[in-house]
């Protein structure tokens, strides 16, 4: 039970460092733009090589986990990371952070799929779709804790880069833990000691397509809702702003509320409830032409939203009946992509079609999902029928 539980940490520690980079670097563009005398649409343009370093981190880790071992690419990533924070305090170069931030988003990518692969491979049935929502809640814990040591660092005139190197700190920790962990239970291996293979089907392919989908509609609402709502009210943009803030506040309470829902329903019905009432507030607020109702909605949004992430890994891998590294790394995959291509996608669109339009298509990509959930109910039930 020890092991189980230093494993399950080390799970929770991935997504509490990948947070740590990813939550803070909007507090940090004007001051490294300052540090680097840089445009700050250039310092911005970092945040796309983390995310890209972490998409082709969790397409690596598809390969890689099976073939060199959980704990070895577990010890390698975050040692890496912890150097990573070091480079970034140290250096004078701007080029030199943006290679870092590539490194620390390819390391957290596959640093986020071994979590995944630890907790499917420790846990089973509802206590491993409780403990992968618990990931989404720790996920946001961060992004409290790490914007807070960023802004009592720069209020004491401190270097924008001790943020990070607290996040480095974490990461060499959890290196260490690594060293001293048996990763046995982790070890995707058959009966005769051979390497297990991956089992697919439409339940696990539709864990995919779904939290593709749903990080499309997510990230184009937070790419758009801004200048929706300043266009729609005629309000300044710092006001229409506000509407993110409201989305990431309620996310942290939804993601621990929902922990509690998931330990005591099924995943596929939490998902079904969870993809029906996104559908429905995000219909409200496109169509609301009450000014009064958007924050209350937005709230709502980012509350019932919260743990989208690992509910879909939970309900991909419950179609399998030994999920591996690979299943956990294709569900990761599509939703890093869905996020990642989202502002570009909806950006050819708004050209096209106006904005109106695009944010319209938000409740009807969550309709879509929704339709998919259900035929996968279908699905789910003949083929337990044809198993008896």
């Amino acid at each position: 039970m020890n092991n189980k539980i230093t494993l399950t940490a080390l799970s929770f520690l991935a997504n509490f460092i990948m947070a740590g980079f990813a939550t803070q670097f909007g507090m940090l563009i004007e001051p490294i733009a300052t540090k680097f005398a840089a445009n700050i649409n250039e310092v911005a343009s970092i945040f796309s090589l983390l995310n890209g370093g972490a998409l082709t981190g969790t397409i690596a880790a598809f390969f890689l986990i099976e073939k060199i071992g959980i704990k070895r690419m577990t010890m390698g990533c975050y040692s890496l990371i912890a150097i990573a924070a070091v480079i970034l305090h140290l250096t004078t170069s701007l080029t030199v952070v943006m290679m870092t931030m590539t490194v620390v988003g390819f390391c957290g990518g596959v640093g986020l799929c071994i979590a995944g692969t630890i907790v499917v491979a420790v846990w089973k049935d509802k206590i491993q779709s409780t403990m992968l929502v618990v990931q989404d809640a720790t996920f946001n814990i961060a992004g409290v804790i790490f914007p807070l040591i960023t802004t009592y660092a720069l209020t004491q005139g401190l270097s924008w880069s001790y943020s990070y190197l607290a996040v480095g700190m974490v990461a060499i920790a959890t290196a260490i833990i690594a060293v001293f962990t048996n990763f046995k239970a982790c070890e995707s291996t058959g009966v005769n000691g051979e390497k297990e293979h991956s089992e697919w089907n439409f339940g696990i392919i539709s864990g995919g397509i779904g939290l593709f989908l749903g990080m499309l509609a997510l990230y184009t609402f937070l790419t758009w809702a801004p200048i929706f709502v300043k266009d729609k009210f005629a309000i300044p943009f710092e006001d229409a702003g506000n509407i993110i803030t409201q989305y990431w506040s309620a996310a942290l309470v939804g993601a621990l509320v929902s922990t509690v829902i998931v330990s005591r329903m099924k995943i596929q019905h939490f998902l079904l409830i969870v993809i029906s009432l996104a559908m429905v507030i995000t219909a409200l607020i496109v169509t609301t032409d009450k000014m009064s109702w958007l924050s209350y909605l937005t709230y709502g949004y980012g509350f019932v939203c919260a743990a989208l992430y690992n509910a879909f890994i939970a309900y991909g891998v419950s179609f399998v009946r030994n999920a591996s590294s690979k299943n956990v790394s294709y569900i990761l995959i599509s939703g890093s992509a869905g996020a990642m291509f989202s502002p570009a996608i909806s950006s050819v669109f708004e050209r096209v079609v106006g904005l109106q339009t695009v944010m319209y298509v938000i409740p009807v990509i969550y309709a879509g999902i929704m339709v998919m959930l259900l035929l996968c109910q279908r699905y789910q039930v003949r083929q337990s029928v044809l198993c008896h």
